[in-house]
């Protein structure tokens, strides 16, 4: 591949990691959630719903770490250092990048922003109120019935620390070897479920009060909205700008659009 001069050469060189036959193979990978899901199935023998199989597609990708699976993550940097219209975008970042590493981050950014939406439950607001009031009423209703049975009155994740896990404490802190000592020093800090129970509860509030990630998220440009606010989002934390025109280049390279400009951008993430 020719790679162009305005290019950066940071992600240059990682392309070519990536796609040199005589290098040594990738050491860390990220796995096609696809993949993972098909295995998944293969050992249920077919048997789970639709739903199941979206909320494991979803908790997959928010844990990615690693960002896109290989072939996808590979394709979309070769894009972003090869399509003519991504240089004004990389020159823009170049006038602020403090040193090269920053481009790498910003490509995970871009990662991130499609990512996320793939693991986001892509609810409107009613429904995200509703979603973790669910979940507030479950954990208020698991707390008053646990509240009622004198059985749980000392229940504790405390007794769901086995002893193997209670001796590498010990060979951690390289203290006592009392087993039942230490044990019982876990039990002043491990939380108790009443505890963890009204910290849910908490947070669900909170929580239904955020802004949904996209206010509307069964639209045709949701994908597209998400991933431009994220992108944004980015570019504030790291320049303290939104930073709209290099925003909105790398939007309409990635998702191949023509009408995204600045005025579109800058629409999608006002507040």
């Amino acid at each position: 591949m020719n790679y162009p001069e305005w290019a950066p050469q940071i992600l240059v060189e990682q392309h070519k990691k990536r796609t040199d036959n005589d290098l040594p193979e990738r050491k860390f990978k990220t796995q096609d959630p696809e993949t993972i899901i098909a295995d998944v199935l293969q050992k249920q023998g077919g048997n789970m719903s639709e739903e199941n199989i979206e909320n494991i597609r979803r908790t997959l990708y928010r844990n990615s770490l690693g960002g896109l699976p290989d072939k996808e993550s590979t394709a979309l940097l070769e894009l972003l250092i090869s399509d003519l219209r991504m240089k004004d975008a990389w020159k823009a970042l170049a006038k602020r990048v403090k040193q090269g590493q920053e481009f790498f981050s910003f490509f995970r950014a871009c990662e991130d922003g499609i990512t996320g939406w793939r693991g986001d439950l892509k609810q409107t607001p009613s429904e995200r109120r509703a979603f973790y009031q669910e979940i507030w009423d479950a954990a208020a209703t698991l707390q008053s019935l646990m509240g009622k049975s004198s059985e749980f009155d000392h229940y504790s994740i405390n007794r769901l620390v086995d002893d193997q896990q209670i001796k590498w404490l010990l060979d951690e802190l390289s203290g006592t070897t009392d087993i039942r000592y230490a044990r019982f020093c876990l039990h002043d800090v491990i939380p108790s479920m009443f505890e963890i129970l009204n910290d849910i509860a908490t947070k669900a509030t909170q929580y239904a009060e955020e802004e949904s990630s996209v206010k509307k998220p069964n639209s045709v440009n949701a994908e597209i909205h998400y991933f431009t606010r994220s992108l944004s989002d980015y570019c504030q934390g790291q320049y303290n700008q939104p930073l709209h025109e290099v925003v909105a280049i790398t939007t309409a390279v990635i998702f191949d659009q023509q009408n995204i400009d600045t005025d579109y951008v800058r629409k999608i993430v006002k507040r």
